[in-house]
C-alpha cells in the first residue's frame, strides 16, 4: 500500500501534462506554422535583411496563423483575414507614431488595448482576432522607430497576412462552427427522443434514459459553445440566433422535463394533444436536420397545432363543466395542457433559431416569440450592436471590467519598459499579455507558471545555442521545430510547457535576426518577470475576485430585472395596459450580462470553488422566467385578460406578489442587501382554489365569464411554477453567496 499513493500521483501528473487536442485543432495550427513562418521567415531575412521587416513577418505570420486562426466557410474565413490584415496594419502605423514619446505611447495602448477587448463582445471573428490585433499594437509600440520604419513594418505585416490567408484556406482548414452545429443538431434530436418517449407513454426508465442522453447533449453543446473561440456569439443576426439557440435548448429541457415528470394520469386524451406533441417531435427534428444544412422546420404547423391544442383544450373544458365534472378535475386538465403549450412556445423559438442561424427566413405568419432577432439587414445589425454596447458598458458588466484590466496592465507594462529603458520592452508587454487574466488568483498562478516556463526554456534554449554558435544553418534547423512547439504546446499540453517552447522560439528568432548568444534568454527571464509582475498588481487592484463576484452581481441585477419585468407583464393580464417593452429589454439585458460573467467563469485558470453547475443553474432560471413573461404577453395577445371575478383576481395578484418579493429577496441576498425572510409563501392551495371557483363560475354563465376563468387558471398555473422554482434556488444561492465572498487567493 506504501507505493500506491506516488504510483497514483506519477498516473494523475501523466495524465495532467498528456497532450489533449480534441478534433487536432492544435496540431493543425502548429504543422502549418512550422510549414509556412520558418520558410518565409528565412526567405525575408536573408533575401532583404531588413530587420523591421523580418520580425513583423515573423511575429506576424506567429499571431495569425496560431492566434488568430479563422475558421468558418472560405470566403468568410478569407473576408476575416482581409479585415484583420486592413486593422492590424492601421494599428502598426498607429503603434509606431505612437512610439515616438512615452506619455502618447502610454495612453495610446491604454485605448487601443480597451476597444480590442472590449470588441470581443462582437463574437465569432472579432473575438479571434483579439490577441493578433493586440500583438501588432504592443510589438509597434513597445519597440521604438522612426517614422521611416513604417513602410517596412506595414509591409511585414500585409505579407504575413498574405501567407495566413492563403494558408488557412488550403492547409488543414478548420469548421468549428459546423462542428458548433452538429453539436446544437444532436441536442435537438435527443430532446425530440425525450418528448417522443413521453408521448407515447414508453415508461419510466425509457423517459429516464431520454432524460440523461438529452441532458448530456445539451451540456456538451454548453461546454463546447462556451470553449470555441469563434463561438457565435456577436450582435449579428446569425450570430445572435444561435446563442439564443442555445438558451433555448436549456429551456426546451427543463420544460420536456418538467413536463414528463408532472403528467397528470387524468389529463384529457385529446387528439389535439397528440397532434401538438408529434409537431413538437418533428420541428425539433426539423431544427436539427437545418442546422446540418437540410430544409427549415415547418413552424406555421407547429403555431396552428399549438393554437389547435389550446381551443380544443377550453372546448374540452367548458364541456365537461356543462355536463357537471368537477372543477377540479378540470383544472387538473387545464394546467397539463397548459404545460405542454409552454413547451410548444419554447420549442417554437427554438425552430425559429435555428432557421435563422442558418440563414433563413421563418415562414410568414407565424407569432414568433419576444426574443427572436426579427430585424435583419443594416438596421437589425445597428440595433443590435447597440443592444451589445448598451449591456456591456454597464458599470457592473465582467465585460468592462476586463477591457479595463487588460487596457490598465498593458499601459502600465508600456510605461515601465520605457522609465527603465528596457531594450526588449516588447517581451515585458508580452508577457503582461500573455498572464493577465479575469482573477488574482488565477494571474497570480499564471505569472508562477510563465516565470516557470520561461526557466526551463532558458535552460534548453542558451545551452543549446552555446553549442552550436555561430553556426547559422543549425539555428535555422531548429526553427520549424521550435515554431511547432510554440504553437502546439500551450493549448494542448500546458500553458507551462507552452511558455518554455515560445522562450525557446523567441531565443532562435533573435539570434537569427540580430546574434546575442545566450543572453537573450536571460534579458527575456527578465522582462518577462516585470511584465508578469505588472499583471498581479493590476489584477490585485481592479476586481481581484473576477468572474465570481461579476457574476454574483450579474445574477442580482438579473433576478431584480426579471422581477420589474413579471410584475409588468402580470399586472397587464390582470390590471390593465402597461408598457413591458422596457422592462423587458432591461431583463435581456441583464441576462446577457450574466451569461457574459458565466463565460468568463468557465474559461478561468483557477478551480471555482462555486463549481459550474450552480451558476448555470442560476442564469437558466433567470432565461426560464423571461420566457415565462414572454408568454404572458402571447395570453395577452390572443385577448386573455382579467375582467370582473374581484375575489379570485384579488386572491391570484396576492399571490403573484409573494412570488415577485421571493425573486426579490434572492436578488437582494445576491447582492449583499439582506432582507428579512418572507412571512408568507406562495399558497399553492390558495391558486387552486380561485382557479377553481372562477371555473365553476364559468360552468354557470359561460357568456358571461368570457375568458376571465381560463386567464386567471393560466395566470395561477404560472404562478405557481415560479414560485417553484424561486424556492428550488434558495440553496444555489447561498452556494454563489459563499463562493463570492470568499478571499479572492482561495
Amino acid at each position: 500500500m506504501a507505493t500506491a499513493a506516488p504510483a497514483s500521483s506519477l498516473r494523475e501528473a501523466t495524465l495532467r501534462w498528456r497532450p489533449h487536442d480534441g478534433g487536432l485543432l492544435s496540431l493543425r495550427r502548429a504543422a502549418r506554422a512550422a510549414l509556412l513562418m520558418p520558410a518565409l521567415f528565412a526567405a525575408v531575412l536573408l533575401g532583404t535583411h531588413n530587420v523591421q521587416l523580418t520580425t513583423f513577418v515573423g511575429f506576424g505570420t506567429f499571431a495569425l496563423v496560431v492566434l488568430a486562426d479563422f475558421g468558418g466557410p472560405p470566403a468568410s474565413r478569407a473576408a476575416a483575414y482581409a479585415v484583420t490584415a486592413l486593422l492590424g496594419a492601421l494599428l502598426v502605423v498607429a503603434g509606431t507614431l505612437a512610439g515616438q514619446a512615452t506619455w502618447v505611447a502610454v495612453l495610446a495602448t491604454l485605448l487601443v488595448a480597451f476597444a480590442v477587448q472590449l470588441a470581443g463582445i462582437f463574437g465569432g471573428y472579432a473575438a479571434a482576432a483579439q490577441v493578433a490585433l493586440q500583438l501588432a499594437f504592443v510589438l509597434s509600440v513597445a519597440v521604438p522607430a522612426p517614422a521611416s520604419a513604417i513602410p517596412s513594418r506595414v509591409e511585414g505585416w500585409l505579407l504575413a497576412s498574405a501567407v495566413a490567408t492563403v494558408a488557412s484556406l488550403v492547409l488543414w482548414p478548420r469548421h468549428e462552427r459546423a462542428a458548433l452545429r452538429e453539436r446544437a443538431a444532436s441536442a435537438c434530436d435527443a430532446l425530440a427522443a425525450l418528448i417522443e418517449a413521453c408521448r407515447v407513454r414508453a415508461g419510466g426508465a425509457v423517459v429516464r434514459r431520454r432524460e440523461e442522453a438529452a441532458g448530456e447533449a445539451e451540456r456538451a453543446l454548453r461546454s463546447e459553445y462556451a470553449a470555441t473561440p469563434l463561438r457565435p456569439a456577436g450582435p449579428t443576426r446569425r450570430d445572435g440566433a444561435f446563442a439564443e439557440l442555445v438558451v433555448d435548448l436549456d429551456r426546451g429541457l427543463t420544460l420536456a422535463t418538467r413536463w414528463a415528470e408532472e403528467r397528470a394520469d387524468g389529463e384529457p386524451l385529446l387528439g389535439e394533444e397528440d397532434v401538438l406533441e408529434q409537431a413538437l417531435v418533428a420541428t425539433l427534428h426539423g431544427a436539427g436536420d437545418a442546422l446540418r444544412g437540410g430544409p427549415p422546420p415547418d413552424l406555421a404547423a407547429l403555431d396552428q397545432d399549438k393554437t389547435r391544442q389550446r381551443e380544443a383544450l377550453e372546448r374540452w373544458a367548458e364541456g365537461t363543466l356543462r355536463e357537471g365534472g368537477r372543477a377540479e378535475d378540470v383544472l387538473d386538465g387545464l394546467r397539463a395542457g397548459y404545460r405542454l403549450r409552454l413547451l410548444s412556445y419554447a420549442v417554437l423559438a427554438l425552430g425559429a433559431n435555428a432557421t435563422i442561424a442558418t440563414g433563413r427566413e421563418p415562414a410568414g405568419g407565424v407569432r414568433l416569440p419576444a426574443g427572436i432577432p426579427r430585424r435583419g439587414g443594416v438596421a437589425g445589425a445597428i440595433e443590435r450592436v447597440a443592444g451589445a454596447l448598451r449591456t456591456d458598458l454597464a458599470p457592473g458588466s465582467s465585460v468592462l471590467h476586463n477591457s479595463v484590466r487588460a487596457a490598465a496592465g498593458l499601459a502600465v507594462a508600456v510605461l515601465m519598459a520605457r522609465v527603465l529603458g528596457l531594450h526588449f520592452a516588447f517581451w515585458t508587454v508580452l508577457g503582461t499579455l500573455s498572464v493577465l487574466r479575469s482573477n488574482a488568483l488565477a494571474t497570480g498562478r499564471t505569472t508562477l507558471q510563465a516565470v516557470a516556463g520561461t526557466l526551463a526554456g532558458f535552460a534548453i534554449g542558451a545551452p543549446f545555442i552555446l553549442l552550436v554558435g555561430e553556426h547559422r544553418l543549425a539555428i535555422f534547423v531548429a526553427l520549424p521545430v521550435a515554431v511547432f512547439l510554440a504553437a502546439y504546446t500551450p493549448t494542448a499540453v500546458h500553458f507551462v510547457v507552452g511558455q518554455a517552447a515560445f522562450t525557446i522560439l523567441v531565443i532562435v528568432l533573435f539570434n537569427l535576426i540580430a546574434p546575442a548568444g545566450w543572453t537573450v534568454g536571460l534579458v527575456r527571464v527578465e522582462d518577462i518577470a516585470l511584465g508578469t509582475g505588472v499583471s498581479l498588481v493590476v489584477g490585485l487592484l481592479l476586481w481581484p475576485r473576477g468572474a465570481r463576484a461579476d457574476l454574483r452581481r450579474a445574477l442580482a441585477q438579473l433576478y431584480g430585472a426579471v422581477a420589474a419585468y413579471l410584475a409588468a407583464s402580470l399586472h397587464r393580464l390582470l390590471d390593465g395596459e402597461v408598457d413591458v417593452a422596457e422592462p423587458r429589454a432591461q431583463a435581456v439585458r441583464a441576462r446577457g450580462r450574466a451569461g457574459e460573467a458565466f463565460d468568463l467563469l468557465l474559461v478561468e485558470r483557477t478551480a471555482h470553488p462555486v463549481g459550474v453547475e450552480v451558476p448555470a443553474v442560476l442564469v437558466s432560471a433567470g432565461s426560464y422566467a423571461i420566457l415565462v413573461g414572454d408568454l404572458i404577453d402571447v395570453l395577452v395577445r390572443h385577448g386573455y385578460r382579467a375582467a370582473g371575478f374581484a375575489d379570485q383576481t384579488a386572491v391570484v395578484e396576492r399571490q403573484a406578489r409573494l412570488m415577485l418579493d421571493g425573486l426579490l429577496r434572492l436578488a437582494d441576498l445576491l447582492d449583499g442587501r439582506p432582507r428579512a425572510q418572507v412571512a408568507e409563501e406562495v399558497s399553492a392551495d390558495a391558486l387552486r382554489h380561485a382557479a377553481a371557483s372562477s371555473l365553476r363560475d364559468w360552468a354557470a354563465d359561460p357568456e358571461g365569464a368570457g375568458r376571465t376563468p381560463m386567464t386567471l387558471t393560466y395566470c395561477a398555473e404560472l404562478i405557481e411554477q415560479l414560485a417553484d422554482v424561486t424556492a428550488e434556488l434558495e440553496a444555489s444561492v447561498e452556494v454563489a453567496i459563499r463562493a463570492a465572498r470568499a478571499p479572492w487567493w482561495r
